[in-house]
């Protein structure tokens, strides 16, 4: 038992040293992830082929050493013949990529399997694992951001105010305008003119729950960024707004909470990609 043990922790430390790591350097840069991805992933394709061969590769290279450390050799050599398969699938399915493929090294680590040696195998496997690192550290970004993030540019909403069909990118400029029409005559002590402002504000604020819907179809979409939070501050301006003598502090408390709970929390998780599919889209346009 004593044997199985350091052998199970031996292949534990090596999966560990030699599968990629999400790193990403410093200076990484965006890139536009080649045509032939296009292929591989909706609407192009039904099924994500290009994550499913990811998953197959991964599974492979991981099963060599769940084996490796449960002794179950012949399994572990089955693993490490169809990654050498599927290592080879996924370097034909995007040529642009070729070059992140070391299929000599694939090779020798299956060779290596076969010796039951497990210090041989974490030696063979370091280099293929350090090509599955580059290419995830080139790629990553950019491949989730071009077909597991659907463009806001493609998305429609109805204004409920003028009930007129916005892009998105135009809607939320008018939101951020109707924001700023509160807050700033709210500073300038033109409570009346914030109070309006808010009404409209307010109905362009909680339509977004029609955008958020898209993608998030269940009832969960109500606990996002316009959820319960939102609504209890929007109620707590309005409530200061209603009062003989707005309280500053709290009102500004309220803002803060939607600020934070809506805008910002949104802005965390969508915009950085949204930046990046505006800049490819207006390179798509300069090369038309």
């Amino acid at each position: 038992m004593k044997g199985h043990y350091k052998l199970a922790l031996t292949a534990l430390l090596i999966l560990l040293a030699v599968l990629p790591v999400q790193s990403f350097a410093k200076d990484m840069v965006a890139k536009e992830p080649p045509k032939s991805l296009d292929k591989l992933y909706p609407p192009v394709n039904k099924e994500q082929k290009w994550v499913q061969q990811m998953h197959k590769i991964s599974g492979h290279f991981g099963g060599v050493f769940v084996d490796m450390g449960e002794q179950d050799w012949e399994n572990a050599e089955k693993h490490a013949a169809r990654f050498v398969e599927s290592y080879k699938e996924a370097a034909d399915m995007v040529p642009e990529w070729k070059d992140y493929f070391d299929h000599e090294s694939a090779r020798k680590f299956a060779e290596e399997v076969k010796t039951r040696d497990a210090a041989r195998i974490g030696k063979a496997a370091g280099p293929v694992g350090k090509t599955c690192g580059k290419c995830h550290d080139d790629q990553y970004l950019s491949v989730w951001t071009r077909y597991h993030w659907p463009s806001a540019d493609k998305i429609a909403i109805t204004d409920p105010v003028d009930e007129k069909e916005l892009k998105y990118g135009k809607y939320m400029s008018l939101l951020s305008g109707a924001f700023k029409g509160v807050t700033v005559n709210f500073g300038e002590g033109q409570y009346d003119r914030a109070k309006k402002a808010l009404g409209g504000f307010k109905k362009r604020f909680m339509e977004l729950k029609s955008v958020c819907s898209k993608c998030h179809t269940g009832d969960a979409v109500k606990q996002f960024y316009v959820g319960e939070a939102s609504a209890q501050a929007f109620d707590g301006m309005e409530a200061e707004l209603n009062s003989p003598k707005p309280n500053p502090g709290n009102f500004w408390k309220h803002v803060g909470t939607l600020g934070y709970e809506g805008c910002k929390k949104c802005h965390l998780t969508h915009r950085a990609y949204a930046i990046v599919q505006e800049i490819w889209e207006e390179k798509e346009e300069a090369r038309k």
